[in-house]
């Protein structure tokens, strides 16, 4: 049986394309990965030749992401990587080709196309959200509402310049990205470098060892949903770099988008991937330790600790959150005490939060619809575990 281009881009341009995107919502997958799967079907019932499936296949997937208005869907890296990886080791040793075999399986298993979060129609909102909920953040959303009025006269598609957050410990940082990461659809990828001997946590270990294996960011793009995550660097200024050795040096061609365009995990350099589309957001506490030239890279923000009346504003949204979205915060009061107020502006925003959480436990237990401060002091452990440093990571 032959099959017919013409005939297939007919099929799949029109009334076949609800089966596809049935198929998605069933098999939790890409479309593509759905597309795949029946392109597959196509060659076995047919003698139609390998090229000639990877040129159906291309053309299907250009028509499906024309006819798509929810998805903009874009190719990371080629499949035909991923097909030569497989046949250069299968003369491997064992360990090697068993390690390559492995994670071929897995790369085959998503899909090559990836989802480009768009902003929401609503990105104005969004950016007031923000700025309500971070008020000591205005001048990092300011910048970020104008790059998104970018995005919204062109190709909807988030998209913002690399950013570096300065700023003291325990001020919100990490809680501002994963709102940020929220209320835009996306992913937010952390990927601690303070701790890395290596740049292995970013781009992989090489490939010659016995246990190398790809970075966080290879991870996040092969097998994450989006082609543009947030990817939160954490405590860049914290990072040890020797003359062997620097965590960072994969950031000088990363944060460069045309450079980014051709990225080489050092445990898969042979398949090349398209990180350009990633949003860099990275935190400091201090910019003199970090290297001029990744600082260069970077739109640079000072996030100052709250203001007395920044931080009520702060304990207010941080109350009102647990209210409307803990399935529990309809037995609560929708307003918070002022004197319980006034205890919680008392500590750190980054501890806040799970000081909230305990304290309206506490008040569970003892059959109370408000809260009341010896609740707050009930959790005096985390005041405890906040004036000592628990590490930054210790909010997520």
């Amino acid at each position: 049986m032959k099959v017919c281009l013409g005939c297939m881009k007919n099929k799949y341009s029109a009334s076949k394309l609800a089966e596809i995107e049935k198929l998605t919502v069933e098999k939790k997958v890409e479309k593509a990965v759905a597309l795949d799967a029946s392109i597959v079907n196509v060659k076995k019932e047919s003698d139609i030749d390998i090229d000639e499936i990877g040129e159906i296949q291309e053309e299907v997937i250009d028509i499906i992401i024309d006819n798509s208005d929810s998805e903009n869907l874009i190719a990371l890296y080629k499949v035909s990587d991923v097909d030569q990886l497989d046949i250069d080791y299968k003369g491997a040793s064992r360990e090697q080709a068993s390690r390559v075999n492995n994670l071929v399986k897995k790369i085959r298993g998503n899909t090559h196309q990836k989802r480009l979060a768009i902003i929401p129609n609503k990105w104005k909102g969004c950016c007031d959200t923000l700025s309500s909920s971070f008020p000591n953040f205005s001048e990092v959303i300011e910048f970020i509402r104008s790059q998104l009025a970018l995005s919204s006269i062109s190709n909807q598609v988030l998209k913002l310049p690399p950013i570096l957050l300065v700023g003291d410990a325990g001020i919100g940082k990490t809680e501002f990205m994963l709102t940020l990461a929220n209320l835009f659809d996306t992913k937010l990828s952390v990927i601690d470098v303070a701790n890395s001997q290596s740049g292995s946590a970013l781009a992989g270990s090489e490939n010659f060892w016995g246990n190398t294996k790809p970075g966080q960011l290879f991870e996040s793009l092969v097998f994450g949903e989006v082609a543009n995550p947030i990817v939160m660097l954490d405590e860049i200024d914290k990072v040890v770099a020797n003359s062997a050795y620097n965590p960072l040096s994969a950031l000088h061609a990363l944060l460069e988008e045309r450079q980014a365009k051709q990225f080489k995990d050092l445990s898969v350099p042979e398949i090349q991937i398209d990180a350009s589309h990633v949003v860099w957001i990275a935190t400091a506490n201090k910019l003199n330790s970090i290297e001029k030239p990744i600082c260069d890279r970077f739109t640079t923000f000072h996030i100052e600790t709250p203001s007395s009346v920044q931080m009520r504003e702060i304990v207010k949204n941080q109350y009102t959150k647990f209210i409307q979205s803990s399935p529990s915060g309809v037995y609560f009061d929708s307003s918070i005490e002022n004197d319980v107020m006034d205890k919680l502006c008392s500590f750190h925003p980054r501890g806040v939060r799970k000081m909230l959480e305990r304290a309206f436990g506490v008040a569970a237990v003892n059959n109370r619809k408000k809260l009341i401060v010896s609740d707050i002091q009930e959790t005096k452990i985390i005041e405890v575990a906040e004036k000592i440093g628990i590490g930054f990571m210790a909010d997520i």
